[in-house]
């Protein structure tokens, strides 16, 4: 949902009708939130043993860089919000590529970790805005 806020954000008026539109279609898809079980666990400890640090570098907001614990807690939020759409087959909606096209990578060229599920499916903000 913080993808479609950020979306509807920087489009031109035009599109937000269509952007809100999708969102809406989305949530009455989704209709419930997706619990943390221990499916979504054990794929998540798979994804963290794969990738145990962050592959970006840490964010900086009013000249001061997010600390090594912040930064670890965002990337392990990543891994939870990945391996819930993943054991969900639903797609992932998001807005920082560099983090979940890390996720999908490691799912790629280690299938055999995540056996019955199909590659995380990403569908970039930017895609839904029409500019990429």
């Amino acid at each position: 949902m913080r993808g479609y806020a950020l979306l509807l954000a920087r489009v031109a008026s035009e599109r937000q009708a269509q952007i809100a539109f999708a969102r809406q279609a989305y949530l009455d898809a989704v209709g419930t939130v997706w619990p943390i079980d221990v499916a979504v666990a054990l794929v998540a400890a798979e994804l963290v043993a794969l990738l145990p640090q962050p592959p970006t570098p840490p964010k900086r907001a009013h000249r001061m860089a997010e600390s090594r614990q912040e930064r670890l807690s965002r990337w392990r939020f990543d891994i939870l919000i990945a391996a819930t759409a993943l054991v969900s087959a639903l797609p992932l909606i998001h807005d920082n590529p560099e983090d979940f096209e890390a996720i999908r990578t490691a799912i790629e060229i280690s299938p055999e970790r995540f056996p019955d599920l199909g590659p995380l499916n990403l569908i970039r903000t930017l895609r839904l805005a029409g500019r990429q």
